[in-house]
């Protein structure tokens, strides 16, 4: 699994990646040299080849001559791009010895090492001393890169004052291997140091947002709906696509509820009037309608299945229409008294039992 580093970008091809040293070098600075050796370790167990780009001001010097023992001993091919500025330390970074390139804006500062120190005498006597020794150390490094005396570098360039070579008088000198023009930078113009590493961080910024913006537009693409898409233009045109089948779903939704209601109401009354025609035939009871609805809604196949395995039954009242005699239909619809006041009672107990014996309940069980 392919490691993740903060502040590389990974080259076109596998084998390759690039490291940003962009800003101020020192600790919990933006160009931490502990971040940055840790980066450049991990990195050429992964990548044959990384390129380091610079536009610094420069920073602690022992937080660069880190940086510079970690460029020189790396297993990987490294080249070194200046694409602003590289003054100070930053300089000595970019002179450490590998191939250097300087876009044709850049520049490169060199001067003494300096910085401050308090306390007793020895201890101020201690920091004059290591500052000579990391100005040694540095013109050790320059001296290597031009192939001039390690003196000769000391008194030329750390004798006081900041020492500014453009990139022509890099390459002429033997510091630099080439060239390069900056893609974005203004041709028209001589910028100032500060103005070259303004814009040198400004081309980087949207470096990064189009390598974000790439990035995300090819995540895009790999989407189904955006599979056939061959550029940006097709791409926008897809996304006004999906608005303008996303504008339609709120007709189309309603148009669902409304088919979804009706297929529901009909099923509701399908339901109902089976249940109607069961009570009619007398295979139900009108008390058990709500019962056998509730059924109907929950298994509607079985319920069916069962009601239409129940007998037809007449009701009481047609058992007696039925029967072909118009008295007996007769004595089922009038009440016990009106049989009694009638005198009827005996045939309806002879000829009718069944009706006798309900219209007895009926009227004496109350």
């Amino acid at each position: 699994m392919e490691r993740k580093f903060f502040n590389v970008i990974p080259g076109p091809g596998r084998g390759s990646a690039c490291i940003l040293l962009y800003g101020p070098i020192g600790t919990h600075e933006r160009v931490d040299a502990s971040d940055v050796v840790a980066e450049l370790l991990s990195l050429q167990e992964q990548y044959g080849s990384i390129d380091v780009r610079i536009n610094s001001y420069g920073g602690e010097v022992f937080s660069g001559i880190a940086i510079c023992n970690a460029l020189r001993n790396s297993a990987s091919e490294i080249n070194i791009y200046v694409d602003g500025i590289a003054a100070s330390i930053a300089s000595v970074i970019a002179l450490c010895g590998k191939p250097l390139h300087m876009s044709r804006f850049a520049r490169l500062m060199l001067h003494q090492v300096s910085g401050g120190a308090y306390g007793t005498s020895e201890e101020i006597r201690r920091a004059a001393q290591e500052a000579e020794q990391a100005q040694v150390i540095l013109a050790q490094i320059i001296a290597g890169k031009c192939k001039m005396d390690v003196q000769d570098v000391i008194s030329r360039y750390f004798s006081g004052g900041d020492h500014w070579i453009n990139a022509q008088e890099a390459l002429e000198m033997g510091l630099a291997d080439s060239i390069y023009d900056m893609e974005g930078a203004d041709r028209n113009d001589n910028p100032s140091a500060e103005e070259i590493y303004e814009l040198t961080n400004s081309l980087a910024d949207r470096r990064a947002k189009y390598d974000k913006d790439m990035g995300l537009l090819e995540e895009i693409r790999k989407r189904p709906s955006f599979k056939n898409v061959a550029n940006d233009d097709e791409v926008m045109r897809r996304v006004a696509e999906l608005e303008n089948d996303a504008a339609k779903v709120p007709a189309l939704q309603a148009r669902v509820d409304t088919l979804e209601k009706e297929r529901d109401e009909a099923a509701e009354a399908a339901r109902k009037a089976f249940v109607d025609s069961a009570v009619a035939d007398g295979r139900i009871t009108q008390e058990q309608t709500a019962t056998f609805m509730a059924l109907m809604k929950s298994d509607e196949a079985n319920a069916r299945k069962l009601i239409d395995s129940l007998p037809k039954k007449k009701g009481r009242i047609n058992d007696f229409i039925g029967s072909g005699s118009d008295r007996s239909a007769e004595l089922a619809g009038m009440t016990w008294d009106e049989i009694d006041k009638a005198g009827r009672l005996a045939e309806l107990k002879e000829n009718h039992p069944e009706l006798y014996d309900r219209k007895f309940k009926e009227t004496f069980s109350k």
